[in-house]
């Protein structure tokens, strides 16, 4: 597959008991898109090792969730107890030690209802995480994307290709992360 992003897409399936709760709208699917989101944002913008270390938060984002309703805690929980156990797995596909606390931030940050300020260093990495979550609320509905709320003005631009991939995904569920990353760069041509 041809990327600008140095990652084994193969090494970063999803199986159910990575979960803490298992869920058609929190689960592996949505997990998959939020990841094929952040790639082809990152490529939008140019921001490449932003959108790395957010593909590497997206991957955990979700796992630690107890519910599918309102919750602040998953990401912080999900930071805390799932990124370790992926860690190996994300230095063999080139993240670096100092990368790791990035990561978790973002991942921590995701479900958080405050914002980092645009000065912080990882503004960009936790704002490419946010935006390619929220790109995927239109599995919600019609109206459970607000673009209001979208922070980079290249995920404004990515609502109509989040709302395909959705319904490609949606009715034809796949079993592997590079099949949806296909699905996502053939929309996006």
């Amino acid at each position: 597959m041809n990327t600008p992003y140095h990652i084994s897409f193969n090494q970063f399936n999803l199986r159910e008991e990575q979960f803490d709760h298992v869920s058609n709208l929190h689960g592996t699917m949505h997990t998959y898109r939020v990841m094929s989101h952040v790639l082809l944002l990152g490529m939008r913008t140019g921001a490449l090792s932003e959108a790395s270390s957010a593909f590497f938060a997206a991957y955990v984002h979700d796992m630690a969730r107890k519910h599918d309703g309102y919750c602040t805690q998953h990401g912080p929980d999900a930071a805390n107890y799932k990124l370790p156990e992926y860690i190996s797995l994300f230095t063999e596909n080139g993240v670096s030690a100092a990368d790791i606390p990035v990561i978790g931030k973002a991942v921590a940050y995701h479900s958080l209802g405050k914002e980092l300020s645009r000065n912080d260093p990882d503004w960009l990495t936790v704002a490419l995480l946010k935006d390619a979550d929220a790109l995927d609320r239109i599995r919600l509905g019609e109206n459970g994307l607000n673009p209001a709320y979208l922070r980079i003005p290249e995920s404004h631009l990515m609502i109509e290709h989040a709302r395909s991939l959705y319904f490609l995904t949606f009715n034809s569920p796949v079993d592997d992360f590079e099949t949806v990353l296909k699905l996502a760069l053939s929309i996006n041509q």
